[in-house]
C-alpha cells in the first residue's frame, strides 16, 4: 500500500498525524543535535578532578575539570570556583553557593528537557487519533452493513474493518519510535542530574570537613 491510498482510506486523521510525525521527528533532531554538540553522548570521566579535590588539590582539580568537555563540568566547575573564591564559608555565604549551583543546574536541566513534553504529548496522542478513525471506519463499515440488509457480502464487512485498522496502526508507528527517543532523552538527563549532584555533593562535604 501506498502512501496516497493510506491518506484516501485513513482521511483527515492521517493528516493530523502526518502533521504530527513530521513535527516531532523535527524535535528529535533537534535534540540530537543540541546533545551531540554538547558531547552529551561522551563519557563524562569527572573521577580524576573529585579525587583531586578530595586530595586537597583543589587548584589542580579545578584545572582538571577545566579541560574535559562535558556538559556536567559547567556546574562542578562553577562550584570548585566558587569554593575557591570563599575560603572559609559562613552559612550565609554557604547557602548563597548553594542556590546558586541549584539554579545553574536546574537552569541547564530545563534547557536539556525543553520541548521533551511536547513529544510526549504527541507519543499520548497519536494513538488515540488512530483509535478515532477506526472508531470512524468501523461506523462506516456498519452503516454499509445496515444499507446492504439481508443481502450483505461478509467482504464488505471484513474490508471496512481492515481500513478502519490502518489509523490505528498509523498511530501507533508515529507514537512508538516518538516513546523510545523520550525515554532515551530523559534518561541521558535524569544521568547528568545524577551526576552532578553526586559530585558537587562530594566537593562540598570535602571542603566543610
Amino acid at each position: 500500500m501506498n502512501v496516497n491510498s493510506l491518506l484516501a482510506l485513513g482521511g483527515p486523521v492521517v493528516y493530523i498525524l502526518i502533521v504530527l510525525s513530521i513535527y516531532a521527528l523535527a524535535v528529535i533532531l533537534y535534540k540530537l543535535h543540541i546533545f551531540y554538540g554538547v558531547q552529551f553522548f561522551k563519557d563524562d570521566n569527572l573521577s580524576p578532578s573529585i579525587d583531586l579535590w578530595l586530595t586537597n588539590k583543589q587548584k589542580d582539580a579545578y584545572e582538571t575539570i577545566n579541560k574535559i568537555d562535558h556538559p556536567e563540568t559547567e556546574v562542578i566547575s562553577f562550584t570548585m570556583y566558587q569554593l575557591l573564591k570563599h575560603k572559609r564559608l559562613t552559612d550565609k555565604v554557604e547557602g548563597n553557593i548553594r542556590e546558586e549551583i541549584t539554579r545553574l543546574a536546574d537552569e541547564r536541566v530545563n534547557y536539556y528537557s525543553s520541548k521533551l513534553d511536547n513529544l510526549q504529548v504527541i507519543a499520548t496522542i497519536a494513538p488515540l487519533l488512530g483509535l478515532l478513525g477506526t472508531v470512524f471506519g468501523m461506523i462506516e463499515a456498519f452503516q454499509q452493513m445496515e444499507a446492504a440488509g439481508k443481502s450483505v457480502d461478509p467482504s464488505i464487512l471484513s474490508g471496512g474493518i481492515w481500513e478502519a485498522l490502518l489509523t490505528t496502526a498509523a498511530g501507533l508507528s508515529v507514537a512508538i519510535p516518538i516513546v523510545v527517543f523520550e525515554s532515551y532523552f530523559r534518561s541521558l538527563i535524569e544521568k547528568f542530574k545524577n551526576n552532578v549532584e553526586n559530585a558537587v555533593t562530594k566537593i562540598l562535604t570535602a571542603h566543610i570537613n
